[in-house]
């Protein structure tokens, strides 16, 4: 059937009730400098981390290392004459070479002390060599620096993963999100007929004899300590090219994967899938941040992937999950979270960069497969927000929560782009969003800052109820058509009422006519609403949220004969003065009953109590009152004249 869509404003379609909480969730900026990292010590701020040069002895049959980390830093004050860096204590410190010359430090839990010869004035460098072995640290969850032997195809694979705070398992560093390193090479020397993976471009290959291979990988692009890694097996490089609309250059996608032919015969169309993705996503966030060096793919037994900038470790090469770690290569990358607290900039927009892959390059069914799937898990508790408070970020389960962080944090944004409803400039604000964050961080209030700047648009009520705030909508429906007018009434309720008590939302109503579909579109931003609209044709059915654009429960749609109808409940006195006498039809049903002054306030709720229930008026104003009895399937109302 042909389709229209209707945009209505509710300012000018509610006819008696506009009701608005006067209760809001606040936008907090308290936490945007804090550190999720608990033995996160202030001496580090007093330098800027400019470059890491890791050069290591690494094997694919263990986790042990050899081989020493250049910090490149600049000091931030006078007088510098103390640094401080992470690192594990199973890893043993040989010595330390500051410039050249050998310097006293301390290693005392997990934390390197170094004390320079000749204190640093600001912005003066300093390049400081760290000279370590020993076992690297399997860290809690999936983190650290890890072994493991593939059975399916005979590989033996060492692979490390650091977010968010296990880089110090492997190498000396400082685990600060915002203090990203303008560049990193790694060189990686093991057995000649294994290949190492790291971030940036393989520079070169140097046999060194003796069976030794030596692999030296450069990036020059900034990067956060967390993204930097690297993996050792016996690969083969299956590697080609995307060529995206905004560039002029192609782009080389560089696939480490397991040495066996049938590894590739059977994961190749997967493979090629990428450069469809780069391209895309190239179009739609802004051109492929790291485009200069490269993509690719480092294949490991890890369950899921990691998105280590340019060359992710992965899993497998499932669509969903390397679109997913791609396009955190734009969010969580190439622009990182200021904190933990802010991982939705990482996670929520790789999450909805899922939904995009399956909307252009599968299906507009198998997004909406994905959004409903997103919603269900969501809606599977009432609580939680987004937004981390600062006392759960040393929480990984927190800080990673599958249906937080991941799925609400990507109906967010598809929520936000159903509120600009104009996907060129929808997808433009993302692209300026790159532009203007490149190879930095920001919060979750610097993208609604940025949103609100380039769409013109106050988005504080958006960002309190789905970021900061908890819980989601639960609506009830009723219509009905007398000749021509469409009445709409809406019942909200919040599944976290202590928390998000109301929320604005835009829904889509689908209007099935004899001949074709219409779509209008509607704003809620009260309990209880009503509309009244002109629609002069027929109406044989009303679809609500046909294209899945928001997070709610929809308990009922119903097509009542008469949506103010006072048929189950009648009133008197009235006009009444100290009390009104409610009498009800049925004694049994489980009724809502609630008491809204003219301005759409709700002053009472109470519980329906057999066949008669008073309300006690005296305290109220005189004026205009409703009455509106919720039964969960229908609205019932009634006026009272307050004398």
């Amino acid at each position: 059937m042909p389709h229209r869509r209707i945009l209505f404003s509710g300012l000018l379609l509610w006819i008696v009730i506009s009701f608005a909480q006067t209760q809001t969730i606040k936008c907090s900026e308290s936490f945007i400098n804090s550190q999720t990292n608990v033995s996160y010590n202030p001496v580090m701020d007093n330098y800027d981390v400019k470059f890491y040069f890791l050069n290591l002895d690494v094997s694919d049959t263990s986790i042990y290392l050899n081989g020493s980390v250049t910090i490149k830093i600049e000091s931030l004050l006078n007088d510098l004459d103390t640094l401080v860096f992470d690192l594990v204590n199973d890893l043993s410190i040989d010595s330390i070479v500051v410039d050249g010359f050998v310097t006293s430090f301390t290693h005392v839990q997990d934390e390197i002390k170094v004390f320079l010869l000749n204190p640093l004035e600001i912005n003066q460098q300093a390049g400081i060599t760290i000279y370590y072995k020993g076992y690297g640290l399997e860290g809690e969850w999936i983190s650290g620096i890890r072994n493991s032997y593939v059975s399916n195809w005979d590989k033996n694979v060492t692979w490390t993963l650091s977010e968010p705070l296990s880089a110090k398992n492997w190498f000396p560093c400082k685990q600060s999100l915002t203090d990203k390193a303008d560049s990193v090479y790694v060189y990686l020397t093991t057995d000649e007929n294994r290949k190492a993976g790291s971030n940036g471009l393989l520079t070169k290959t140097v046999n060194l004899g003796n069976g030794k291979v030596r692999h030296e990988w450069k990036s020059r692009y900034p990067i956060a300590y967390y993204l930097i890694s690297f993996t050792v097996c016996d690969y083969m490089d299956f590697s080609f090219y995307a060529k995206p609309d905004n560039t002029t250059d192609s782009i080389l996608i560089q696939n480490y994967i397991y040495n066996d032919p049938a590894f590739l015969e059977q994961n190749q169309s997967n493979i090629m899938a990428t450069g469809q993705m780069i391209e895309l996503y190239s179009n739609l966030f802004g051109p492929y941040p790291f485009r200069n060096e490269k993509y690719g793919h480092c294949i490991t037994p890890l369950g899921g992937g990691m998105e280590h900038q340019t060359m992710t470790t992965l899993g497998n090469f499932d669509f969903i999950l390397v679109a997913h770690e791609l396009t955190h290569q734009w969010f969580g990358d190439h622009v990182t979270c200021s904190t933990w607290q802010d991982i939705w900039i990482n996670e929520g927009f790789a999450s909805y960069g899922e939904y995009l892959a399956n909307q252009y390059l599968k299906s507009q069914q198998d997004a909406d497969q994905w959004i409903l799937q997103a919603f269900n898990l969501i809606k599977s508790s009432s609580g939680g927000s987004v937004y981390i408070p600062e006392e759960e970020t040393q929480s990984d389960s927190r800080v990673f929560d599958y249906r937080l962080t991941y799925k609400k944090g990507a109906a967010i944004i598809h929520m936000l782009r159903q509120e600009v409803d104009n996907d060129s400039l929808f997808f433009s604000m993302l692209q300026d969003f790159q532009s203007d964050f490149a190879g930095s961080n920001a919060s979750g209030l610097d993208f609604k800052n940025f949103a609100e700047q380039k769409i013109s648009r106050d988005f504080t009520a958006f960002f309190n109820q789905w970021y900061f705030g908890e819980g989601y909508p639960v609506l009830n429906i009723n219509w009905k058509q007398n000749n021509d007018s469409l009445y709409i009434g809406l019942v909200q309720h919040s599944s976290a009422p202590d928390k998000t008590p109301v929320f604005d939302i835009l829904i889509d109503y689908k209007l099935r006519l004899q001949n074709s579909d219409t779509i209008i579109r509607l704003r809620q931003n009260t309990n209880f609403q009503e509309f009244q609209i002109y629609f002069p044709e027929t109406i044989q059915k009303i679809t609500i949220d046909p294209h899945h654009w928001i997070l709610a429960e929809i308990e009922s749609v119903l097509n009542v004969s008469d949506i103010l109808s006072g048929n189950v409940f009648t009133l008197f006195p009235n006009p009444a003065q100290n009390e009104v006498t409610l009498l009800f039809d049925n004694k049994d049903e489980n009724y809502n009953i609630l008491f809204v002054d003219q301005y759409g306030r709700i002053l009472e709720t109470i519980k329906h109590c057999g066949y008669r229930c008073t309300l006690d008026i005296s305290d109220f104003p005189a004026g205009l009152y409703i009455i509106i009895l919720d039964d969960k399937k229908m609205l019932h109302t009634a006026k009272l004249l307050k004398q």
